[in-house]
């Protein structure tokens, strides 16, 4: 961590979780008519009673909004200057100079049903890229983190991507977007082609999985559509820093990119055509 960035990591990573850590289990002594919900931190469940429509196809939980308003105070008073975008509650603020992102609970369908597969995921951006990420999966007690130039970590042990070959590379891809039909026609158009090469196709319904497994080399690759910077930008960075190319639409990725692919070697997108590339 020496780097003009390890003050923010380490902070970053301890709030994450801390807070994580002090919300999920504050339940024990809290009912039903308060704020924080009724969570089981050893099966993963958050009770239906505390699960809210946020749009169709999606829900929140009390427990997004407790950790986010946590991780929100804790960031204001160690960096009072700096901006926050964060999922839930301040999704419309623009990237300017020294700005965190924050997903609080990153696979809340997951979380929500049991499942273990989700994360909390923050990252930090400066001059208009992202400097600083961190990702934590709670359930198996994994924290994942890089700096820009830095390397990418998980639990203190360096991590970078792992490749043999195509025909024994896995490829993870972000849920179907219910509300972006033009986006799902694309997504199976991409899985399809991949298809043809790869030897399995994955979706783990969380962007902090995708990311998380493809830095520490349990899969080869992975295809997520979003522009959402709070789901991505943490990954984003973790990957590169773990030895991953990332590119997007029309080739080169940019925040304005429809979509990620990010991969262990290039040769997992050179069987993709230049059309589909470009879609």
């Amino acid at each position: 961590m020496n780097n003009i960035y390890a003050n923010e990591l380490e902070f970053i990573v301890n709030v994450i979780k801390e807070t994580y850590t002090n919300v999920a289990e504050s339940n024990d002594t809290l009912n039903a008519n308060e704020t924080t919900p009724n969570y089981d931190i050893a099966s993963g469940h958050t009770t239906s009673s505390f699960c809210m429509d946020k749009s169709p196809f999606d829900i929140v939980t009390t427990l997004d909004y407790n950790i986010e308003e946590t991780i929100i105070k804790k960031i204001h008073a160690g960096f009072p200057d700096d901006i926050i975008l964060s999922e839930e509650t301040l999704s419309d603020t623009l990237v300017n100079g020294r700005t965190w992102t924050i997903d609080p609970i990153d696979g809340t369908f997951n979380m929500s049903a049991g499942m273990p597969l989700y994360g909390v995921q923050c990252s930090m951006f400066d001059n208009g890229e992202p400097v600083v990420a961190a990702i934590y999966l709670p359930v198996f007690n994994e924290m994942y983190y890089a700096t820009k130039g830095g390397g990418a970590y998980m639990n203190g042990s360096k991590i970078s991507t792992h490749f043999t070959s195509l025909d024994k590379s896995i490829i993870s891809f972000g849920d179907f977007p219910h509300s972006r039909p033009d986006d799902i026609r694309d997504e199976r158009i991409i899985m399809n082609e991949m298809y043809n090469h790869i030897a399995r196709v994955r979706m783990f319904g969380a962007a902090s999985i995708d990311f998380a497994y493809l830095a520490s080399g349990k899969t080869q690759g992975t295809v997520i559509f979003t522009r959402n910077k709070w789901d991505i930008s943490p990954g984003i960075l973790l990957c590169k820093e773990a030895g991953a190319i990332v590119i997007g639409d029309k080739g080169e990725y940019t925040h304005e990119s429809r979509y990620i692919i990010a991969v262990a070697d290039e040769s997992i997108v050179r069987n993709i055509n230049t059309f589909t590339l470009n879609i």
